[in-house]
């Protein structure tokens, strides 16, 4: 494929506060970019790019756009790639056409419309497109803050991706629990947030919690599952990758990357 225009981007991420048990959720932007570009000819775009390309037909008139992706991160692995391909592609359009959008609610609604989020995980949409850390309530689709960690950080990333089918509705049985943990990362206590957030989903969605048990003995300050998994993350400081990088390497793709700064303003 061709490229013909110049490409669009946007952050990956991992989760503080999972926000399908409350509508309250935390994601961290972490520097691996998915990236938007337009091409001549591509066979194999998926229903969220398709269902981005009909709001721009049906909305603008913007017609016969052909969009390819280039993602470092696997698809339905918890890993924001789903926002972070609707940012890319949505900022890709708005700035070949010159439109004035908020990018972040759009992807999110779009996320939601084309079945690929339950809430629309505005708070994905909000860290992919700003980088830092968002704290938003995704029902009424408001931004409560954006925030970067004070210290120097890195992320460990198990990568796995196509999630086979898990009953996520569980999680809203403990929407009480996650209203204490994002309660915890607003009040600045992020870290022991995504700890409490990736043990707390991995055990109620059925996942093995053995490898993120060894991550946190090996040093880790927090582990678990990230979005809905199965991709696993660790957060350590900077220097400390070692023993857990290793780890992750026997169990599959790891790879080691750090959490992204506010690069982008909201609008």
């Amino acid at each position: 494929m061709e490229r013909i225009y110049g490409k669009m981007w946007a952050y990956a991420g991992v989760s503080v506060v999972n926000a399908i048990p409350c509508w309250l959720g935390s994601t961290m932007a972490i520097d691996i970019k998915v990236k938007a570009n337009f091409v001549k000819d591509n066979n194999n775009e998926t229903s969220l790019i398709k269902t981005i390309k009909m709001f721009f037909e049906n909305n603008y008139g913007i017609h016969d756009l052909v969009i390819s992706i280039i993602s470092p991160i696997p698809m339905q692995s918890g890993l924001k790639s789903s926002s972070a391909v609707a940012v890319a592609v949505i900022e890709a359009i708005k700035h070949k056409y010159g439109l004035n959008l908020s990018t972040p609610e759009l992807a999110a609604k779009l996320c939601k419309e084309a079945g690929v989020s339950i809430t629309g995980a505005f708070d994905d949409a909000v860290a992919c497109y700003s980088g830092g850390i968002s704290f938003t309530d995704n029902r009424r689709m408001k931004v409560f803050s954006v925030c970067e960690l004070k210290d120097e950080f890195s992320i460990v990333l198990l990568m796995r991706g196509g999630r086979s089918f898990i009953d996520v509705s569980k999680l809203k049985n403990y929407a009480h629990l996650f209203e204490k943990i994002f309660s915890l990362a607003w009040r600045g206590d992020i870290i022991q947030a995504m700890k409490l957030n990736g043990i707390s989903v991995a055990k109620i969605l059925g996942y093995e919690t053995s490898i993120i048990r060894k991550a946190l003995e090996l040093g880790a300050l927090a582990a678990g599952i990230s979005g809905n998994g199965p991709s696993i993350f660790a957060l350590l400081k900077q220097g400390d990758e070692g023993p857990v990088y290793e780890l992750f390497s026997k169990h599959g793709s790891a790879l080691i990357t750090s959490p992204a700064r506010v690069s982008r303003p909201l609008i």
